[in-house]
């Protein structure tokens, strides 16, 4: 069985979330600060929520490892530090859980599996997605350099809203895999009848078998009814006293010329007799 489109894309996006926010939680340029007072005019400040950096535009000078006691201290950078940790665990194991259920190596993926393994990549998306845009909403009001002037956007920032949106997309992809098993679900319970009847039915052994019995009228024998069942390999008069003994078909047979010759007088079993019209019950 091929792999279902839904399974393909939640299992793109989710790991290039994965590695979008990542990349967002590491890099120090969540928002980036320039026209810094007394400051050259080619010097920006990137603050990210583990480390800022300072750097020179014109030969690509970096120094990181600033401290800003104020701006670390911000309720929006700790809710941050710890819902980005949380976001990337639960998508690893979303994403490990999905990769189980979609089965690269099995015939048939298991959509059950790979649903829940959707919903756990969705809930991350939005896990990283919460301290980003509220990071992004407070911004411009948090502690800067006094004098400074502009503020922008930091790169890392934009990879994050990237990340999240892709988990979103991809966990949500991943769950439609609820489908298949829910109409499943609902299809079984609407065939409550069949279920009963098929529960009620009788096994081979318990069912009683049906004896066929036909009438076979003998020109050559006309006062004798013969009867024959199909369960029992011996044909039977239809009035037989204690001195009576049926008799095979070959020998009642007006066409057989051994007919009459040899009476069943042997004391053999009915059990043993044969239906056949010519084999051991010549003897």
């Amino acid at each position: 069985m091929r792999t279902p489109t839904v399974m393909i894309i939640g299992m793109v996006m989710a790991p290039c979330g994965l590695v979008l926010n990542l990349t967002s939680t590491v890099a120090p340029a969540w928002r980036t600060l320039s026209s810094l007072v007394a400051r050259p005019t080619d010097i920006i400040l990137n603050q990210g929520i583990w480390d800022i950096c300072e750097e020179t535009t014109t030969n690509q000078d970096k120094q990181c490892g600033l401290t800003n006691n104020d701006y670390f201290s911000q309720k929006v950078v700790q809710v941050a530090r710890a819902l980005m940790i949380i976001s990337l665990v639960v998508n690893a194991l979303g994403i490990a859980l999905a990769s189980w259920g979609v089965r690269c190596w099995e015939d048939v993926p298991n959509f059950l599996i790979s649903a829940f393994g959707g919903m756990v990549i969705f809930i991350s998306g939005v896990l990283s997605l919460i301290p980003i845009a509220w990071y992004n909403y407070l911004m411009y009001s948090m502690p800067a350099p006094d004098g400074q002037k502009n503020t922008y956007v930091g790169y890392a920032l934009v990879l994050g809203y990237l990340g999240s949106c892709l988990e979103i997309i991809g966990g949500f992809s991943l769950m439609l895999c609820f489908v298949p098993p829910c109409k499943k679900c609902i299809k079984n319970k609407g065939k409550p009848t069949s279920a009963m009847y098929y529960s009620k039915k009788q096994t081979p052994s318990q069912e009683k078998p049906t004896s066929h019995v036909y009438s076979v009228q003998n020109s050559a024998y006309p006062s004798h009814n013969l009867r024959y069942s199909i369960e029992n390999d011996n044909y039977q008069h239809g009035k037989r006293t204690s001195s009576m003994v049926s008799s095979p078909r070959s020998y009642t047979n007006s066409m057989d010329v051994t007919a009459g010759e040899h009476p069943r007088s042997y004391g053999r079993p009915g059990s043993q007799l044969s239906s056949l019209p010519c084999d051991s019950d010549l003897l």
